[in-house]
């Protein structure tokens, strides 16, 4: 993807290749000390694709560097979201748990890369591929914290009709429920599925997130149009976490919940 000059995936991409020919290193070479393919390293110096944590946390280190790539890579993920989603994506990093409530569409941390596309391209018609694409690449990042050392244990209420909604094409919401449905029976997060018989329930006002800290106080983030509002009050967080239970308990049993995620996905088949 073609990024501006100027931009901080520009200033990266820059820099690898700079401090790598400092070194007489080929893009094979750094690939090899810092675990990634050449071809990797050339998509990054092309800026052709958006560096993952680990991969500036390894050029830190083979450059001798003090966690300079680091800072750019979190200035490229700023970049790539806007204002008002930012200061989600250092709570993801620190939570331990991680609850929430969706109405609308799957959850980021837990969407293909194809039902991201398909999203942004949707909600983003003004864009050029290019500046689709880095999105897509910034939120696929995002769900490196889910395959480090320490997870977020994560659980997330889904309204049924995410489910039942096609993104993009029958193929694309296939993969995806096939997603929901593996990782739900892998165990290690939970997903529950607001069912269209469930009667009155409490988030119909719109998505809740709770993030949880080891050593610091629950917040929470809510969103609508557009915009965004993190929630660190007390009294607000406790009502935003009242709501969250409150659907939870109106939520589908864990075993019900994958199996209606199974039928739609059949249906979704026969269609």
């Amino acid at each position: 993807m073609a990024a501006a000059e100027g931009t901080p995936l520009a200033t990266f991409a820059a820099e690898v290749r700079a401090h790598r020919n400092r070194l007489g290193w080929s893009q094979v070479t750094l690939g090899e000390k810092i675990g990634y393919s050449g071809s990797f390293v050339s998509d990054v110096e092309r800026r052709e694709r958006q560096p993952a944590l680990d991969f500036a946390k390894g050029c830190d280190r083979e450059f001798g560097l003090p966690g300079s790539m680091v800072r750019l890579h979190e200035l490229i993920q700023h970049n790539a979201y806007p204002a008002w989603f930012s200061p989600v994506i250092p709570l993801e990093r620190k939570a331990v748990r991680i609850h929430g409530w969706q109405p609308f569409v799957v959850p980021g941390l837990l969407q293909t890369e194809e039902y991201t596309r398909e999203l942004i391209r949707v909600s983003r018609p003004q864009d050029s591929e290019a500046a689709v694409e880095e999105l897509v690449a910034a939120r696929v990042e995002r769900q490196a914290i889910l395959t480090g050392d320490e997870p977020p244990m994560l659980w997330y209420v889904l309204d049924e009709g995410i489910l039942h909604r096609v993104v993009g094409s029958a193929e694309t919401m296939d993969a995806q429920l096939e997603r929901l449905i593996t990782v739900a029976s892998a165990g290690g997060l939970v997903i529950q599925v607001l069912s269209f018989r469930a009667g009155d329930q409490p988030g119909a006002d719109g998505p809740v997130t709770v993030f949880e800290f080891p050593d610091g106080p629950t917040v929470c983030y809510t969103e609508c149009y557009r915009g965004g509002r993190m929630v660190e009050d007390r009294d607000e967080v406790a009502d935003m976490i009242t709501t969250v239970s409150m659907v939870r308990a109106a939520a589908l049993s864990l075993r019900a919940s994958l199996e209606l995620m199974r039928r739609i996905r059949r249906e979704l088949h026969d269609h």
